[in-house]
């Protein structure tokens, strides 16, 4: 079975650190490699105002021109549009296809580098990912708990209830997370 990040809904965006830069969160759709994006139907007219990367259940847009109150209700028009022809996308040099290994590995990446890294940084620990791996029965990530979380049993609930729960709903299947 073909693994997918799959936030819960079609396509909104969120924002990040940076204002000019949106997370457009993608449901229900595969993207077909992570890295930036140079050509795809629909998208190709915003392409010279704003840097297109693909990734695991998003597309991270930095406007380069203009302003997203300006351009945002088009380009959600043109994304939704480039959405329904994934296959026709033409990525940079450097995207790689996304396979079930890479798509577990980006996921996790993702929540461990934002919001769970969050809740460990604000008790003076870290996590950091370590070995993925995927197979028939079991889709497996493993984590290295630093600073404070090692040993921490409040880090078990954030590691189980937090990552491992938010990585099975994203790709709607099991996974478990594991402390190397």
């Amino acid at each position: 079975m073909k693994l997918a990040c799959h936030p819960s809904t079609a396509v909104h965006p969120e924002t990040t650190t940076d204002p000019a830069t949106l997370r457009w969160v993608v449901s229900g759709i595969t993207l077909p490699f992570a890295g930036l994006l140079v050509s795809a139907p629909g998208l190709d007219e915003f392409l010279n105002q704003v840097r297109v990367e693909a990734t695991v259940g998003a597309v991270m847009a930095t406007v380069l021109e203009g302003t997203w109150e300006r351009i945002g209700a088009g380009f959600r028009t043109a994304l939704t549009t480039a959405l329904e022809r994934t296959d026709e996308w033409v990525g940079g040099p450097d995207s790689k296809p996304l396979n079930d290994v890479e798509t577990l590995r980006r996921c996790a990446d993702e929540l461990i580098g934002g919001p769970v890294c969050a809740v460990a940084a604000m008790h003076g620990g870290s996590i950091e990912l370590g070995d993925v791996s995927v197979g028939d029965e079991e889709r497996r990530v493993d984590v290295t708990m630093k600073g404070a979380c090692r040993g921490c049993p409040a880090a078990i609930m954030t590691l189980h209830q937090r990552l491992e729960h938010q990585l099975s709903l994203r790709l709607r299947e099991p996974v478990t997370v594991r402390e190397i």
